[in-house]
């Protein structure tokens, strides 16, 4: 429906999409528009713009939103609502930023310390909702009705708010990609932590990110005791 230029690319607006722009810590999907690749999917002030390797034609046009990516991010994306309301809901620590890499994604809590007991504990109830398999809902709620929802954090957004419940556990304003079910999120393993601003930063992995790692350390563990 419109035609635009993003730093010397062109873009185009559709009047629907499945793609996910930028937002709230997450990165955009990847995947193609009439089989060019899609570089970046950003929402300006509400209307998504589809930045292009090479432009595309007028009319109708498929889009092919890359799957892996996706529920990558899906698991990444959920993970941190199960880690963040672990860490509230055990330590009080609430979460002040979230960041998706395209390796490993970061937590901000406002804690000063953490032993390995507690960190051990939030690492084990935060799995622990992921066994369970709970089912994740999204669902919208008006403005003046979201005192009725027991958020883990006030929304920074007006009007209807979608919220993510993972059921019975946490309660987010959020307007990311989900899975289903908290079992697809596969596992949560928690990285390094680092001092940040008087808080703790915390690097995490879930799902196939966290195999991945898991299979590499243990490779050069393995290859270090043979050297050994």
């Amino acid at each position: 429906v419109e035609r635009r230029e993003h730093e010397g690319r062109p873009a185009v607006v559709l009047d629907r999409t499945a793609f996910y722009p930028e937002s709230g810590g997450q990165p955009w999907d990847k995947g193609t528009l009439g089989g060019v690749d899609v570089m970046q999917a950003l929402d300006f002030g509400g209307v998504i713009l589809h930045v292009l390797a090479s432009g595309i034609a007028d009319g109708a046009v498929h889009g092919r939103v890359d799957w892996p990516v996706r529920f990558d991010h899906m698991q990444q994306h959920t993970g941190q609502h199960v880690l963040s309301q672990a860490f509230w809901e055990l330590l009080k620590g609430e979460t002040l930023s979230f960041h998706m890499g395209p390796d490993v994604s970061t937590l901000e809590i406002g804690l000063k310390t953490l032993s390995d007991a507690d960190f051990d504990r939030v690492e084990d109830r935060a799995n622990a909702i992921v066994r369970e398999d709970r089912e994740v809902k999204t669902y919208f709620v008006p403005e003046d009705r979201i005192g009725e929802v027991p958020l883990r954090r006030p929304p920074k957004k007006h009007g209807l708010l979608r919220v993510v419940e993972v059921d019975g556990f946490d309660y987010s304003a959020c307007g990311g990609t989900h899975v289903r079910k908290t079992g697809e999120i596969g596992s949560i393993k928690v990285l390094g932590i680092e001092k940040i601003r008087g808080n703790l930063r915390f690097e995490f992995l879930c799902g196939g990110r966290a195999l991945r790692d898991h299979r590499g350390k243990d490779r050069t563990v393995r290859r270090l005791a043979g050297a050994f």
